[in-house]
């Protein structure tokens, strides 16, 4: 961690919550995209699988 610009006695207690708060926000974002790229995918690949289909059968 950085410097600590917080001030009082628990300022390095509370330095560390908010380090792992964004550590924790920033794996929720990380997995979140995973999803929403997942299901951005397979709703594109859906629609061109039924286009395919109906086109050349």
């Amino acid at each position: 961690m950085e410097q600590n610009y917080l001030h009082g006695e628990s300022s390095p207690k509370i330095n560390a919550m908010l380090a792992a708060s964004a550590w924790n926000l920033k794996k929720l974002a990380e997995k979140l995209k995973v999803i929403v790229l997942w299901l951005f995918r397979n709703s594109i690949f859906r629609d061109f699988e039924m286009n395919f289909a109906a086109i050349f059968l």
